[in-house]
């Protein structure tokens, strides 16, 4: 394990060094939350800084989140490590990007401190409302709840989407993690090293659009054929959660931090169990906490990777005990969805429920 080093900073900037480190383009458009982590970006290649492979990243400001999520592409395409920085609004200007990333399995971070989308009004609450309508887009979901996992899961997805061709947005709570001050441990570029392994880096470098290799992308196909190319992609999303476990499980043997798909926090024999997302499970492992000192039965279940939802649900990965004397299972997501609510999680919960013998 190396040596270890700390820093206060906030959630925008460990999300941003992490960022910084392993990419080579930076395509953006500031918007809040997420400006400080471009500024930061763009302060640091002004000063020369290099980047985990020597070179100093290209920053690139567009005239729109739209401009920048066609740019990211197109320097996706050319074979560089690309990156952006993005929420609310912006995130929807992306979305149509996402598509054509996602659909070409290439490797790309996102990173989003979440942000309300305009409705009857704009606002800059931090809820989860962008990030829940980029969910069709074919991109994998992990969710950072603190400062710390902020840096952390940034390296994990950096890690996770090179090694399953699958791209990430990676998203914390705006303004309530990005722009809270906290003293976190440092990764190393040690660390970085360990968990990129440059095979996944040459990978990604030998898709690239080249005339020494010509293919043919982004056609116009027919049903038979544009389905069974969806279909193919099958096997990578199904891979993606163990990949992504398997990152952690590296994360952790570099650093000491444990983390898991989804953590479970409270006592085993609980009866009632929390399942959220977000800054509030830190608040919420704490009530926990107080809750069976007075002799509560009570958990929380943080969701760590939203989506791909994994429902095959190992027990290393500390999930919550769903049995019979487990009897209320509210979902708490920062999001108002006026036609359904939490069935991802509660079809999930109800099978388990129903191998459970009587």
């Amino acid at each position: 394990m190396n040596a270890k080093s700390f820093a206060t900073i906030d959630g925008n900037e460990a999300a941003a060094r992490v960022a910084y480190q392993l990419n080579e383009v930076i395509a953006l458009f500031p918007i809040t939350p997420a400006s400080p982590m471009g500024e930061s970006a763009d302060a640091w290649a002004a000063t020369g800084k290099k980047n985990l492979w020597g070179t100093v990243p290209a920053i690139v400001e567009m005239q729109s989140e739209g401009g920048a999520a066609g740019a990211i592409h197109g320097a996706l395409q050319t074979g560089a490590l690309s990156t952006t920085f993005t929420a609310s609004q912006g995130l929807l200007l992306m979305i149509p990007n996402l598509y054509k990333i996602a659909g070409e399995l290439t490797p790309f971070v996102l990173h989003v401190p979440a942000r309300s989308i305009a409705a009857e009004a704009l606002s800059i609450f931090g809820d989860h409302s962008d990030v829940m309508a980029a969910r069709a887009t074919g991109f994998a979901m992990l969710s950072a709840a603190s400062v710390q996992e902020a840096q952390d899961f940034s390296l994990i997805a950096h890690a996770a989407t090179l090694e399953s061709r699958i791209p990430f947005l990676f998203f914390f709570d705006g303004f309530r993690t990005s722009h809270e001050i906290a003293k976190i441990e440092i990764v190393t570029a040690d660390i970085m090293r360990a968990m990129i392994k440059e095979e996944w880096v040459q990978a990604h470098r030998s898709r690239a659009l080249s005339p020494d290799h010509p293919v043919i992308r982004g056609t116009a196909q027919n049903p038979d054929v544009f389905f069974q190319a969806r279909e193919a992609a099958n096997r990578f999303y199904q891979a993606c959660p163990s990949i992504v476990q398997q990152a952690m499980d590296r994360f952790a043997e570099l650093t000491g931090r444990q983390y898991h798909l989804f953590d479970y926090h409270g006592t085993p024999d609980a009866e009632r169990v929390i399942v959220i997302m977000g800054s509030g499970a830190e608040a919420a492992e704490e009530t926990a906490d107080f809750l069976n000192q007075q002799n509560e039965k009570v958990g929380v279940l943080k969701v760590r990777l939203y989506r791909p939802f994994d429902s095959r649900i190992e027990p290393k990965s500390r999930v919550a005990p769903v049995s019979l004397s487990t009897w209320i299972v509210p979902m708490l997501y920062k999001k108002p969805d006026e036609l359904t609510s939490g069935l991802s999680v509660a079809g999930t919960v109800y099978h388990r429920r129903s191998l459970i013998p009587e």
